[in-house]
């Protein structure tokens, strides 16, 4: 059971991975069961980052054994976005509620390479229009971090568009992180945090494409 199970786990991370990567070439924009796995990207919100200077893969070495698990920090996994002026506590501030984000999916897979590894994070979610029905674009801020206790190894907000079109109320969005890299863990005591930041709430403009 726990083969078929890593075997299930390793399909799905692999599929999500590929995936954006293959649509963001041509358009920039978990660990757990029960994640909806039949959820329709849109295009137009599927973007992932460059995995540039990172050391060449090791094909002969086993990454698996050095691979930190990932967590999604908790209080981080809904993002909402309100008027300008209003707040989360105000009464009456669920009428208000402009937009909202939830990530559904979390994976990661590593890559040996000499004494470093090489990691790819992805995010999947959801988001929706709140109750008055508002469309338009709105900005994501993902945070992706890799800790040991107290040492940050890596940390990077990342800025990931999303938009409800005319005629629609909800969609999906895709992220992965590419730039990852650090030293072989020696022991695991290396963990990997995804999650909104929800201190960046302050509501952006998307820039115009060139």
């Amino acid at each position: 059971m726990l083969k078929t199970t890593s075997f299930k786990k390793m399909t799905v991370i692999s599929g999500l991975i590929s995936c954006a990567v293959l649509l963001a070439s041509c358009n920039s924009s978990g660990d757990g069961a029960g994640v909806e796995k039949t959820l329709t990207v849109q295009p137009d919100n599927q973007q992932v980052s460059s995995g540039f200077g990172r050391p060449l893969q090791d094909q002969t070495q086993n990454p698996n054994e050095f691979c930190p698990k990932i967590y999604l920090r908790a209080g981080t996994e809904t993002f909402n976005i309100f008027p300008e002026g209003v707040t989360e506590e105000d009464a009456g501030s669920s009428q208000e509620l402009r937009f909202r984000a939830t990530i559904t999916e979390h994976v990661r897979e590593c890559n040996a390479a000499g004494q470093f590894i090489n990691i790819d994070v992805g995010i999947r979610g959801r988001f929706l229009s709140g109750p008055k029905g508002e469309k338009g674009a709105f900005m994501l801020p993902i945070r992706v971090a890799v800790v040991r206790g107290d040492d940050v190894l890596y940390t990077q907000l990342h800025e990931v568009w999303a938009e409800i079109l005319p005629g629609r109320a909800n969609g999906a969005f895709t992220y992965v992180d590419k730039k990852i890299s650090i030293l072989k863990p020696e022991s695991p005591n290396v963990q990997i945090f995804v999650g909104f930041d929800i201190g960046s709430n302050k509501e952006k403009k998307k820039p115009k494409s060139n």
